[in-house]
């Protein structure tokens, strides 16, 4: 019993480290926005236009936008829009945002 528990915690442990990623704040209010699967970066940009907002890069997948996001006001209109989730881009800066070849990658 103990061996299967202590499995369970490093499995649990393992699995949510990543997500204490999204409590980070977000690097110059850059904002990674996940939309419905299907959607392109015309789609995108359409929903974002609806919230005022434009994209400034598009993720690694055609469906997540990167945005300037410096308010609550901003994230709730985007979402509105059709985000399904809000990130902040730093927080899984491999995962969501390719990084651009002139970016430095420590940052």
């Amino acid at each position: 019993m103990l061996n299967s528990l202590k499995t369970i915690l490093l499995i649990a442990g393992i699995g949510a480290t990543p997500l204490l990623g999204a409590l980070e704040p977000a690097s110059n209010d850059q904002y990674a926005a996940i939309f419905p699967p299907g959607w392109d970066a015309r789609d995108i940009v359409l929903a974002a236009a609806g919230a005022d907002q434009a994209a400034l890069t598009f993720g690694r997948t055609q469906n997540i936008g990167v945005f300037i996001l410096d308010n609550a006001a901003d994230r709730d209109a985007l979402r509105h829009a059709g985000a399904l989730i809000i990130l902040p881009a730093n927080a899984f800066r491999g995962c969501l945002v390719a990084p651009s070849p002139t970016q430095d990658v420590a940052s």
